[in-house]
């Protein structure tokens, strides 16, 4: 993510100079002909150029900060499901083996009952 922002920032600076680039020549009337009406209005002045850029700037880091968000939301829960899964397992895991350690203690229990019946007799 922090790979993603330096991209951003990057981009940002690249976008910055060719506005301001296109800007100049706008001033300049070197503008280009094809351009739309709607992308020359946002060369009016200077401040429009740059608070233009920048909130193209600041929507493209909200988006990375919300995708990080997601992951990270993500990425707890997993881990959340996966302690709990282990938690349950251990549990079952457990009650089987101290069922298993009963049935093995009456099954010699029954055996000595056994044994000293027989031995009365």
């Amino acid at each position: 993510i922090a790979q993603c922002r330096d991209l951003e920032n990057h981009h940002n600076e690249n976008m910055l100079e060719i506005a301001m680039s296109s800007y100049d020549k706008m001033g300049k009337n070197e503008g280009d002909e094809e351009m739309p009406e709607e992308l020359r209005a946002l060369f009016i002045d200077k401040d429009t150029v740059i608070n233009t850029v920048n909130a193209s700037h600041d929507l493209h880091l909200l988006k990375i900060d919300n995708q990080e968000d997601k992951m990270v939301t993500r990425a707890n829960g997993w881990a959340a499901d996966m302690i709990d899964k282990l938690h349950t397992d251990e549990i079952n895991r457990n009650r089987k083996r101290v069922l298993e350690i009963n049935i093995y203690l009456s099954h010699w229990k029954d055996e000595l009952d056994f044994l000293e019946l027989q031995e009365t007799t």
